[in-house]
């Protein structure tokens, strides 16, 4: 997070709250309820762990939260689906790579003559299994064979020379990190990124001189698009459940460029934002948008430190409550954002200000609104974001100073709520106070994007905070942390609707 550079723009006035459905009434869709049309992972970023997910199984039916019953007729995978070799440790998640292959075959096979008119054809090659010991009978790709070492270093890969997917299904490899920590379903959006790019060599895309960022973005909507159709019951081999999702989103964060790489340079795939944006808009909107995504590309954010400073402390702004530090100027841009560009929109809310507290239970507000522990609340009554300064610090130190931007902004938008008389509540209500976030954080953006892109616009004077490379994905770590661990629990969101709203916004 910064302070001092040009900035601008985007959603203005009115134009922010109805981008947010704010009548003040308005509808929250579920994940699994959005309608949609009929990678090559790179270093991850330290992130906090947002918490446990309950891998099950998903090739098992299962039937998300209050929504009627999936398919459950199960066909058979297809047994030669993957090249295990010779000598394979098993795994308890071969049966299920099996289907996701299986089932990325049959997908594909209706979807590509819809879209590309003509047939599909399916891989030439194998999905080979790469491990130590596994002798060297893998193809190379423009070399007599591969390596496991050159496998390890990319993690998974598709080669256009022989046609074929390549994995890295080692034990201590980070796809066996993923599939442990929060399910093989991550290993699942892995296999139908890279399946995007075999897509994209039958279409002729790869033949055309495109940035990589741009055929990685395609990629992450086909896995998206994927992961919506074996979520809503279109598959019977494969059935995802909310937490499957997620987790499909948490690996686009684990795969992301590390900040402060051009991601416009040869084999950039994205930040986490990025990643988790082009996933989203797949599964929304469905494998038609991305197949139109080339020429019509998502907007990027930039990556690269602009200065000598952000790249000195990583982007982050001093935690301390002076005019340059991080709780001295961002509570004065929402306060500027909120009065300067909705000015005769909320008549009845002032500028707030913060009252630091040293515990969860440490203020005696009567109508505190929020969860103190996360680090941040609402005291209506006084007019005053109230700062559990231990939470936010720990909150701060673990992922970066924009987890902090987004509680911040959480706490503003309630306030708005409260002002606007919105008679929301529960879960509506915060994905509300989400999508309003994300409205103030698309005036923080920086106008000069390496894409070109018109974004965003001039703003009013006074404001003087911009966002630092990494600081929309440590956002996206913070929404992560605060969801509700399913779309049925209905409490804040789940970590789909969460994301989805604060982009909306």
């Amino acid at each position: 997070m910064a302070r001092g550079r040009i900035i601008a723009l985007v959603v203005a006035g009115a134009v922010a709250l109805a981008a947010c459905g704010m009548d003040p009434t308005v509808t929250a869709q579920r994940a699994d309820q959005l309608g949609f049309d009929p990678i090559d992972p790179v270093t991850p970023l330290d992130t906090i762990d947002p918490g446990p997910i309950d891998p099950g199984d998903p090739t098992t039916p299962a039937v998300p939260p209050t929504t009627a019953p999936g398919p459950t007729v199960s066909i058979p995978a297809d047994p030669d689906a993957i090249d295990f070799g010779p000598n394979k440790p098993s795994k308890t998640y071969d049966e299920f790579l099996l289907a996701v292959m299986t089932d990325l075959e049959a997908w594909w096979s209706e979807q590509y003559p819809a879209i590309y008119g003509e047939q599909f054809e399916p891989l030439a090659g194998k999905v080979y299994a790469a491990y130590p010991g596994r002798p060297d009978d893998i193809p190379g790709c423009g070399s007599p064979s591969t390596t496991y070492q050159e496998v390890q270093q990319y993690v998974a890969f598709y080669c256009g020379v022989g046609d074929f997917l390549v994995y890295d299904d080692s034990d201590d490899g980070l796809l066996a990190q993923l599939a442990n920590d929060y399910g093989p379903s991550t290993i699942g959006t892995v296999f139908a990124h890279e399946f995007g790019h075999a897509i994209q060599l039958r279409s002729g895309n790869l033949d055309r001189s495109l940035a990589t960022i741009l055929t990685e973005q395609q990629a992450d909507c086909f896995a998206g698009a994927w992961t919506a159709r074996v979520a809503n019951g279109g598959s019977a081999t494969v059935r995802y459940s909310d937490s499957d999702v997620t987790a499909g989103l948490i690996a686009m964060t684990k795969v992301s460029d590390p900040v402060g790489i051009d991601q416009f340079t040869d084999g950039g795939h994205g930040s986490g934002f990025d990643r988790v944006g082009a996933f989203q808009v797949g599964f929304t909107e469905g494998v038609g948008r991305c197949a139109q995504i080339l020429d019509d590309p998502l907007p990027l954010v930039p990556n690269q430190f602009t200065s000598f400073d952000d790249q000195t402390n990583g982007g982050n702004a001093p935690f301390g409550y002076a005019p340059d530090d991080l709780l001295g100027f961002l509570p004065n841009d929402l306060n500027l954002y909120w009065d300067q560009q909705l000015a005769g929109q909320i008549p009845a809310m002032g500028p707030l200000e913060l009252n630091v507290v040293n515990s969860a239970d440490g203020s005696d507000c009567p109508d505190l609104r929020g969860d103190l522990a996360r680090g941040t609340a609402l005291c209506s009554s006084t007019g005053e974001v109230v700062v559990n300064e231990p939470a936010a610090l720990d909150l701060y130190r673990s992922l970066g100073d924009f987890s902090i931007g987004y509680l911040l902004g959480s706490a503003w938008s309630e306030a708005v709520q409260e002002s606007l008389g919105s008679d929301l509540t529960g879960e509506a209500r915060a994905l509300l106070n989400d999508c309003l976030t994300g409205g103030w954080v698309q005036t923080v953006i920086l106008v000069d994007t390496p894409n070109g892109l018109d974004l965003p616009r001039p703003r009013a004077e006074g404001r003087t905070s911009t966002v630092s490379a990494g600081d929309l994905d440590e956002a996206i770590q913070a929404l992560l942390l605060v969801a509700d661990a399913g779309n049925g629990d209905n409490v804040v969101g789940s970590a789909f609707e969460k994301i989805a709203a604060w982009r909306t916004g």
